[in-house]
């Protein structure tokens, strides 16, 4: 994967402005490339060939509401 990992209508999370109310705003999406980047840094093509990922991203995929489609 190239380039940034999440953004927002071309924007870095850590470059948004949102004004009151919306500035938690910001902090979601912060927490939304964390997340995106805690996943892809665990993750090795050698893992994705042997079928064996890190503990941490088994535990994420593992829970019932990762398979909810919304």
């Amino acid at each position: 994967a190239e380039g940034p990992l999440a953004d927002v209508r071309g924007v870095r999370p850590d470059a948004l402005d949102y004004e009151k109310p919306l500035e938690s705003l910001q902090r979601a999406w912060i927490a939304v490339r964390s997340n995106l980047r805690a996943v892809l840094e665990h993750v090795t093509l050698a893992e994705l060939r042997d079928g064996k990922l890190a503990p941490e991203v088994d535990r994420l995929a593992d829970t019932a509401d990762a398979w909810t489609h919304r």
